[in-house]
């Protein structure tokens, strides 16, 4: 009896993101090595001359850019996650009939969801 020859699995490469597409990228030197600010939000620039496995990207936070990122590292940010929040945000908590604007109501979320965290760390014990 002839045994079934396994094939090895292989992920296909990902579609290179179109210019001014917002993803994810991590670093996956920084990743490996357990350094902190591995994974960052980017932009992706415009660059036909790269190879389809390379994009150029500017790092939102730091305006830094980098040439050569691997597109195999960058997940594309989904338009709907990333609005999913303000738009669910209530427009109506100041309380007394008047709407906020959607940016308010979405920082007031923001703000009562942190204020809301059960903090994490222990009180001391108290002194007799």
């Amino acid at each position: 009896m002839q045994q079934p020859t396994v094939q090895p699995h292989t992920t296909p490469a990902p579609a290179k993101p179109r210019p001014g597409t917002y993803v994810l990228y991590r670093d996956a030197d920084r990743y490996l090595a357990g350094n902190p600010d591995h994974t960052q939000v980017c932009k992706v620039l415009p660059d036909p001359h790269l190879p389809q496995d390379k994009a150029p990207l500017r790092v939102l936070a730091t305006d830094e850019v980098i040439r050569y990122a691997p597109v195999a590292y960058m997940r594309p940010i989904d338009p709907a996650e990333l609005m999913h929040d303000i738009d669910t945000a209530p427009l109506d908590t100041l309380g007394d009939g008047r709407l906020m604007t959607a940016a308010g109501a979405w920082l007031t979320l923001q703000h009562r969801q942190t204020a809301a965290e059960p903090t994490t760390k222990a009180l001391p014990p108290a002194r007799s």
